[in-house]
């Protein structure tokens, strides 16, 4: 059974929740308090009143049984129980009942009231310590309690025990009136308090709201949101001032910013463009020195290859620095056409067979047709610069080893895979190789000659064609780079029908040698 979470409550339903079980709280422990205290003293009342009744009936008991001389024992316990019976001072006993127990019998007033109903402890206390004590037991001939008072009978005669037997209706009915005018006026109060606090917070909170639903704005984009003025000066309408006056501090540092970054997108921009045509003439005259190295002196044959190197890192540092240029200013625009991914794969690994040959890394291609050729709607320039640029770390990253690139179609996309065995790449850089100028290993970037925006470039290349790009990494067993392009259909592929109605046609065989040469072709290059 799976558990679901209950929505979680605002900051005003908390405080009146919260204020309702303080409020619950207090008016049960005064009910409660009430209760018992009237408890006490409508029973200590009657407990009173019932054992000064008790003293009163047995002291007049000796003189009773000195006129029951040559009585039997029967008879003289009825005749006990019809003088403490009896009316008193002109009316009647408030007890209900009354039993008179000798050393072997017992009588009683009312035949539902027997002696096994006086627990023992009071018994105890009668018989052993001749003094009047009382308990409470529950009532035999009806709901509620009893008060039950017993008292010693001592004479001349014989010893006897007395137990009365005292409703406590009054005390209970009383208790019960109380208990239900509490729970009345405890709901009524309540529901009063819960309608306080919620309009009492509400007003309170409604600045924290204010301030909440404007910070929102704020961090959806829109700096001309401001809290409405407050003309209370308490803590909100100060809180209100300094929250508008840091809203506006950050509106203009984010202006002087974007006005910065402008700046600076700009200048790079322009620099970029002044730098082509001077770049083009040390082009042709480093093109022509390095032609003609041959008739030079030893150093300055060295001279010209080191012009020639640099030159031409600092032509892919400037076509990098147009590119971000262009992503920054928002001027790129794609013409997209039907690219085939396996070719074009096929044409970047073509292309760096000279640097893999040099490492000694073997490159292979696997494009995987089962689910369908991997055809993507893509501008084919940017595209082969993406994979240019990841297929080309992979080699650079690499050392006597061996880079697989897989290309697969998967349900409405393109997957492409980029894997290496290089050293890979630590986790605490992982989540920044994507930024601009970011180096994991900046020693190696200068050897290898990288400007630290291949794969930032990469990364809005393929953002800009609505994919993406993730890299997992473990240090010592390599990096795995993956690409996600949506895929288009091709105008060729047959449908499922016609597929299951074709025969298989002979397909050449993958060098890879798995029995799947219909579904996979496979390339491999490099040393």
């Amino acid at each position: 059974m799976r558990w679901i979470r209950p929505p979680r409550l605002d900051l005003r339903a908390r405080v009146v929740l919260f204020a309702s079980a303080v409020a619950v709280c207090a008016l049960l422990l005064l009910g409660l308090s009430l209760r018992a205290l009237l408890a006490n003293s409508l029973y200590d009342q009657r407990s009173r009143e019932a054992v000064e009744e008790v003293q009163r009936l047995t002291s007049q008991a000796p003189a009773t049984l000195a006129g029951t001389v040559g009585l039997t024992e029967r008879e003289v316990q009825k005749t006990l129980v019809q003088d403490l019976t009896s009316p008193q001072g002109g009316g009647p006993p408030s007890f209900k009942a009354v039993i008179v127990r000798g050393a072997e019998l017992s009588s009683e007033s009312d035949d539902r009231f027997k002696v096994d109903l006086v627990p023992s402890t009071l018994v105890n206390k009668v018989f052993a310590r001749s003094e009047i004590a009382y308990v409470y037991v529950d009532s035999p001939v009806g709901p509620g309690r009893m008060l039950v008072v017993g008292a010693p009978i001592r004479s001349d005669q014989a010893d006897y025990e007395s137990y009365f037997f005292y409703p406590l209706t009054f005390q209970e009915e009383t208790l019960t009136r109380l208990t239900n005018f509490l729970v009345i006026v405890s709901v009524g109060l309540l529901a009063a308090v819960i309608v306080m606090a919620a309009i009492l917070i509400g007003r309170v909170l409604r600045p924290v709201q204010r301030a909440r639903d404007v910070a929102e704005e704020i961090a959806a984009g829109n700096l001309d949101a401001r809290i409405p003025q407050i003309t209370t000066h308490d803590d909100f309408g100060r809180l209100a001032e300094s929250f508008n006056r840091m809203t506006d501090a950050l509106a203009q540092k984010i202006g002087e910013l974007e006005n910065v970054s402008n700046l600076q997108a700009r200048f790079v921009s322009d620099v970029s463009h002044e730098l082509r045509t001077p770049l083009a003439t040390v082009r042709m005259a480093a093109d022509y020195i390095h032609a003609a190295r041959a008739n030079l002196p030893p150093d300055a044959q060295r001279a010209a290859v080191l012009l020639e190197r640099e030159l031409e890192r600092f032509e892919n540092l400037l076509e990098d620095l147009l590119e971000i240029s262009r992503f920054d200013a928002g001027v790129v625009r794609l013409e997209p056409v039907e690219v085939d991914l396996g070719r074009l794969l096929d044409e970047v690994i073509d292309a760096l067979d000279p640097i893999a040959h040099g490492r000694k890394v073997g490159v292979s291609l696997v494009v995987d047709t089962r689910e369908g050729a991997p055809l993507v709607a893509a501008d084919p320039r940017r595209l082969d610069r993406v994979f240019s640029n990841l297929v080309k770390n992979a080699i650079e990253h690499t050392t006597e080893g061996a880079v697989r690139v897989n290309a697969a179609r998967r349900d409405e996309a393109v997957v492409i895979k980029v894997e290496d065995e290089g050293e890979g790449i630590p986790a605490e850089d992982l989540p920044h190789i994507f930024e601009r100028f970011y180096r994991a290993d900046a020693h190696r970037a200068k050897t290898t000659g990288g400007t630290g925006l291949g794969l930032a470039i990469a990364l809005e290349n393929v953002h800009l064609h609505g994919g993406s790009i993730t890299v997992a990494s473990e240090v010592g067993k390599g990096s795995v780079f993956t690409v996600v392009l949506p895929a288009v259909k091709s105008p060729s592929e047959p449908c499922p029908d016609e597929e299951e109605a074709a025969e298989p046609q002979p397909q050449p065989a993958a060098a890879s040698g798995d029995g799947d040469s219909k579904s996979e072709a496979e390339v491999v290059l490099g040393g």
